[in-house]
């Protein structure tokens, strides 16, 4: 009995060995059956479904990568775009600022008077009053009445005055009084603010005086405060007035105070020594 067992497992090993080796064969020779067919068919939907699984998650990750090193590089592309702008910025401020004293070195060439040069700190925010207050005071030598003049024209005079900084009341105050001349026809008159307007009048124009809109106005350079012919403004309107002997003359200022960055404070010019005889 163990013997017939032994012959049985025996020859079912060397059927098993047949057939595998025959399999082998047809498979080796291009040759396929039923069972082949199922197999790869199973094993070839297996496949394609985890390579498209796997394709398509290498697309997603590669293109999350690829936004999230875009959004990186654009952050980065902003900020030199917002370092650059400030660095343009700041260049032309400095080139603006290269102009304005340009033109102040040649202002002060035309001016006899000695010239020192300040910057406007801070206006006044009041609409009652209309003051500047500069960077220069009375370790600069300051005093007050002194005259103050830009480039562009009469600013006004200082008012007040501590150690290191100095209020000019402007032109363009109430309270500003400074004599005055239209350079066309001659005619004189007192130049002063108007409350609460950024407009001048010239008061004490005889109505029988050639005054007409766009005349020049100029300092008359009376009292050595300010150089004779120095800029005030301009006529902007005249009203004649019938039943008095003045007229009504509205004069636009020269200098905008709300834009002024630097200015000169107009000290007296040194007498000449006299000679011993």
């Amino acid at each position: 009995m163990p013997n017939q067992r032994k012959y049985a497992f025996f020859a079912l090993f060397t059927v098993c060995v047949c057939v595998l080796a025959l399999y082998i064969h047809r498979h080796r020779q291009g040759q396929t059956g039923k069972i082949d067919n199922l197999l790869i068919s199973a094993a070839g939907g297996l496949q394609k479904n985890f390579f498209y699984m796997g394709h398509g998650a290498r697309s997603v990750l590669d293109h999350y990568l690829w936004l999230v090193n875009t959004q990186k590089l654009n952050e980065t592309l902003e900020q030199e775009v917002t370092a650059l702008r400030a660095r343009v910025a700041a260049l032309q401020e400095v080139e603006l600022e290269n102009d304005r004293l340009r033109q102040a070195l040649q202002f002060r060439e035309t001016v006899e008077h000695k010239l020192v040069p300040a910057h406007v700190i801070a206006h006044d925010v009041s609409s009652d009053y209309f003051l500047i207050r500069i960077d220069k005071g009375e370790a600069d030598g300051v005093t007050l009445g002194l005259g103050v003049i830009s480039t562009a024209g009469l600013v006004g005079r200082v008012q007040r005055v501590t150690p290191h900084y100095s209020d000019v009341l402007t032109l363009i105050d109430p309270t500003s009084n400074l004599d005055a001349i239209i350079q066309r026809s001659r005619a004189r008159g007192i130049i002063s603010g108007q409350a609460k307007q950024l407009s001048c009048r010239l008061k004490y124009v005889d109505r029988l005086e050639d005054v007409a809109v766009n005349d020049t106005v100029v300092a008359s350079g009376f009292g050595g405060i300010f150089p004779k012919g120095l800029l005030l403004g301009y006529v902007t309107a005249v009203i004649p007035n019938t039943n008095g002997i003045l007229q009504t003359v509205t004069v636009k200022s020269a200098v905008d105070i709300y834009r002024l960055e630097e200015v000169f404070l107009v000290f007296p010019a040194a007498e000449p020594a006299k000679t011993a005889e």
